[in-house]
């Protein structure tokens, strides 16, 4: 069970679980528990347990305060700046000393206290410094100048432990890995306000100067800090006790860190400077307090990057190879040479040796002679032999190549196990075979110093028989044909591969001579029955199963169900050919009969299906002939004759009427289909919008009202009465068709594709989304929403989070089609906003934005709907400095919820005073002056500074130029809240 320590009576308590309270109790409990063998929590969990519950009281208490309105009580503006006796209760002062405990134990550990939040880790910081300065409160990083030489050794050491995290912290940032978001919503622009060049500059100077001095200052240990007691408020420390360190330790540990950050700053001479000088502190330690804790192999390691003198470092092969290839591969043949008998550069990183030369080569960066490439793949081969390797294999062996090989094994040949020999002769005799060179394996055999191997019978063997050996045709044949096997062939594997052919092709001609091939083989398994994923619709099915049985009716099948799948991967073309080889086939056969005819009929009208469908899947689909495909749409729903369209053709050709505008056409007839009377409802609306185009006061019929209603009914309501279209009354259950037309509804709405009709039923379902919702702050607008009625019977039966979802997806799939529409960007925005989506609810305003002002190069103007929404969004996403700009988009700034989120800028998630140069509004800078002041954060104050002293925001500017201003920052700081929301 997971049991959050410092937060009793969460969840039940395990009898062994350690509550906060009991190690304030208890001044030994915390050194028994630092001391485990592997104690949960560990160190740096329990630093971050206590640090949290420190905040979470200080904003529990500031809380109760502002709630209750109490006065005289001291509230601290900035948690991470305290005067800690006057501001914090004995219990969060108690649980600070505790961290501090901890962080001795571990030795100040600073890779360790990086782990921590970063905000824990200047809390603990400054707690520490705090205590050893004579209780002085400081902001991090805006430290005083101190002379090291007056100050006491504690608070020398305090500084030291700052400083170290310091240069840490920005050799993070130079590394190029940036870390992610932390929790609480800490982003990296903290880290940078401490990183300044000025901070860093002080940082360095102060613990190179610490180098001169006489005495290292003493570790604080475990005992240092003294916990409080129930008798005494005082804070008193035994500093005495702290443990001193060498001098020769501190100093290799500063030199060592100091050349990390030289070395990521690439200043290389003075890193090697730090590096000897830590190397040679570190030869005089003789025993280790724990300050000093970097890896040795690692210091090496930087040594050798660094490229120190032999007398520096041992150079090993790794360090003479590293030495060649930054000096453009002078004496690299050599070093391969002795490698391949010691064994130490790793194989990769002489097989990117050779990839890198080639590279070099082609693109002319520099010339190397003319055997250097090939001696080097040569020497690769053999070292892949010797360590049992995937073979380096030579693209062309030529007769060149083959001394190199030669030459290579030669270099290695007395350094060599006899296992080594016995695979580098195995391979010769392999090469010498597949290439069909017997000769490579005479030079081998030749040679003196190959004697101990070269009378070895096997390659005799090899030798004689290479030219002779024939390898049969059908293991170099890729295609595993079965008609093709000379061996006795097994009649049913026969039938079985064509079968699996069948399955897997989509070529007509094919498809039929496989099935031609089948036939005669007499099969007596029907093959449409093969695939059990081949399904037809019904009406198809019964025709092609009453067919006598035989080719034709495999093949129709075979097809019509493969036309199919191809309809759903949306190869339009390739279904199409289907069906018209199976057209051609069908009248090119003799037969005359009703079934035939029929089959006939339906494939016309699966084509017709086909066409439809593309069109509207990729609509406006120019390269379809519209008006033909509207006639055959026409002729289809006209049909009188015995022989009717599957309902879902009947569907298709509806929704393409009603989507190319003939509206008239469809209105007339006279179909009892549900999909008729949705058309006919939305024909009538459509028409009644363009009839009373510009009329604010004109309502649409109620008819596709009626009939959309039914569709939102909530599951868990009883049985409902309901009255139709018509207006005779229908009992709706649960289950009942009615109560499920959701469906209906959907796939019908989803395919609509003219502007118009998508404007009547994107309006008719946002207008009952805000009926059901009843929330005026959450209301969605668009265009004509006034138009439809503004209740319901009942609302509680309906369910708004069905109306929301269909809602989302047609405005979605409509913006498919129509990308810059403002009204359904817009509104698309307030649905993720009413839905608390609040990044996408900002991409969608912004992208609104963009559309209307074009990309911002017209001036933007006052939208307070838009932008309220949009400072809500900001600052739900814990975005204040967004928001606070934001207020100034408005009509008639918003001061009082500027000034709001502009003091919630320790949870920030923006770039905070990033984002001050686009204040406009010098009320709201002077504000932020006068804040930055109180607190003391001098760095922001100086910024918002500079951008009320910018001259374009003098108060006595005429209005142009205070216009310009505004709409100048407006336009920048909407940009790049795109760069952020939208690309």
């Amino acid at each position: 069970m997971d049991v959050d320590l410092l937060r009793p009576g969460t969840v039940p308590i395990n009898p062994e679980t350690v509550l906060w309270f009991e190690f304030l109790l208890n001044k030994e409990l915390l050194l028994q528990h630092l001391q485990k063998s592997n104690p949960d929590p560990s160190p740096i969990e329990l630093i971050n347990k206590f640090t949290i519950a420190v905040f979470e009281s200080f904003k529990n208490e500031a809380r109760r305060v502002e709630m209750e309105g109490v006065e005289g009580i001291n509230v601290p503006l900035n948690e991470n700046n305290p005067d800690i006796p006057n501001r914090y209760s004995k219990k969060n002062i108690a649980l600070k000393i505790l961290s501090l405990k901890v962080a001795a134990y571990i030795k100040w550990n600073i890779v360790s206290l990086m782990a921590l939040p970063f905000k824990i880790q200047v809390s603990v910081l400054q707690d520490l410094i705090y205590f050893t300065h004579n209780h002085i409160s400081v902001e991090l990083p805006n430290l005083e100048e101190h002379n090291p030489h007056t100050i006491s050794p504690q608070h020398k050491f305090s500084l030291v432990i700052y400083y170290r995290w310091l240069i840490c912290l920005s050799m993070r940032r130079v590394f190029c890995q940036m870390p992610p978001p932390r929790p609480n919503g800490e982003m990296t622009m903290e880290e940078n306000y401490f990183c300044t060049e000025e901070n860093i500059q002080r940082c360095i100077q102060f613990l190179v100067e610490s180098l001169s001095w006489e005495k290292s200052p003493p570790m604080l240990n475990y005992e240092c800090f003294v916990m409080l007691s129930e008798d005494t408020d005082d804070i008193e420390h035994t500093w005495d006790q702290a443990e001193q360190i060498s001098k020769y330790e501190y100093d290799a540990q500063i030199h060592y860190e100091l050349g990390c950050f030289f070395f990521y700053k690439e200043n290389y001479d003075l890193a090697k400077n730090h590096f000897k000088s830590a190397m040679d502190c570190y030869r005089f330690v003789k025993t280790s307090t724990g300050f000093m804790y970097f890896n040795v192999e690692e210091l090496q390691g930087y040594l050798m990057a660094c490229q120190a003198s032999p007398e520096e470092s041992n150079k090993n092969l790794l360090h003479l190879f590293s030495i060649c290839v930054a000096n453009h591969y002078m004496g690299i043949v050599n070093i391969l040479v002795e490698d391949n008998k010691y064994r130490e550069i790793p194989l990769p990183y002489r097989i990117n040796l050779e990839l890198d030369i080639q590279s070099a080569l082609s693109s002319g960066k520099f010339t190397v002679a003319r055997d250097l490439l090939p001696k080097i793949h040569a020497l690769n081969t053999i070292r892949c032999i010797i360590d049992e390797k995937g073979l380096h294999k030579y693209m062309h062996i030529t007769e060149r190549n083959q001394e190199f090989l030669i030459w290579a094994a030669a270099a290695v040949w007395d350094f060599s196990s006899v296992f080594e020999k016995q695979s580098i002769a195995a391979y010769f005799a392999q090469l010498s075979v597949s290439n069909k060179m017997p000769e490579f394996l005479k030079k081998f055999r030749s040679q003196e110093i190959f004697r101990d191997i070269a009378h070895n019978p096997i390659l005799f063997e090899f030798e004689e028989h290479s030219a002779d050996i024939k390898i049969p045709s059908l293991l170099e044949n890729s295609s595993w044909d079965y008609p093709e096997l000379t061996s006795k062939r097994n009649p049913k594997l026969e039938i079985r591969a064509l079968e699996q052919q069948i399955i897997m092709n989509y070529d007509p001609i094919n498809i039929r001579d496989l099935l031609v091939k089948i036939t005669m083989k007499n099969s007596n398994r029907p093959v449409w029955k093969l695939n059990p994923k081949w399904e037809l619709p019904i009406p198809l099915q019964s025709v092609i199963v009453s067919l006598q049985r035989g080719f034709l009716q495999d093949y129709a099948f075979i097809l019509l169900a493969k036309s199919r799948e191809l309809i759903i991967a949306k190869d339009w073309s390739t279904s199409l050919l289907l069906l018209k080889a199976l057209e051609s086939e069908i009248k090119d056969c003799n037969s005359d009969t009703s079934q035939m005819n029929k089959l006939a009929k339906l494939l016309t009208w699966e084509i017709l299906l086909v066409e439809v469908t593309q069109l509207l899947e990729e609509c406006p689909a120019p390269q379809i002939d519209k008006q033909a495909l509207a006639t055959a749409c026409k002729n289809c729903l006209e049909t009188n004759d015995s022989i009717l369209p599957r309902t879902e053709v009947i569907e298709q050709c509806v929704l393409c009427l009603l989507n190319l505008g003939y509206w008239d056409f469809l209105y007339a007839l006279d179909k009892r289909v549900s999909y008729f009377e949705f058309a006919k409802a939305i024909i009538s609306a459509c028409q009644e919008l363009n009839k009373f185009k510009g009329e604010k006061e004109k309502r649409f019929p109620k008819d596709l009202w009626d009939l959309t209603l039914p569709a939102f009914i909530s599951s868990s309501s009883s049985s409902q009465t309901k009255r139709s279209a018509s207006g005779s009354s229908v009992v709706v259950h649960r289950d009942s068709p009615i109560n499920n037309t959701k469906n209906i509804i959907l796939s019908f709405f989803t395919r609509l594709r003219d502007g118009t009709a998508l404007r009547v039923v994107i309006s008719l379902l946002a207008k009952l989304h805000n009926i059901l919702r009843d929330e005026a702050p959450l209301e969605l607008n668009t265009e004509y929403i006034n138009f439809w009625p503004s209740v319901v019977s009942n609302p509680l039966q309906y369910s708004s989070e069905t109306v929301t979802e269909v809602l989302s997806q047609i405005v979605e799939q409509a913006l498919k089609f129509y990308p810059h529409n403002l009204s359904w960007l817009r509104l698309m925005g307030d649905i993720n906003f009413a839905t608390e989506k609040y990044e996408h609810a900002l991409n969608y305003y912004l992208k609104s934005l963009i559309t209307a002002y074009e990309y911002f190069i017209i001036p933007i103007r006052s939208d307070d709907f838009l932008f309220r929404r949009m400072i809500k969004s900001s600052a739900s996403l814990g975005c204040y400095t967004q928001a606070a700009v934001l207020c100034q988009f408005l009509e008639n700034p918003d001061y009082l919820s500027a000034f709001h989120y502009l003091s919630e800028q320790k949870s920030c998630n923006d770039a905070v005073d990033a984002y001050y140069n686009y204040f406009w509004d010098t009320n709201i800078l002077e504000y932020l002056i006068h804040t930055h002041n109180k607190k003391g954060e001098f760095q922001r104050r100086k910024r918002a500074i500079e951008s009320i002293g910018l001259l374009e925001l003098n108060s006595n500017n005429n209005e142009e130029i205070v216009r310009e201003a505004s709409n100048y920052r407006k336009t920048t700081f909407l940009r790049a809240l795109c760069k952020q929301y939208v690309h």
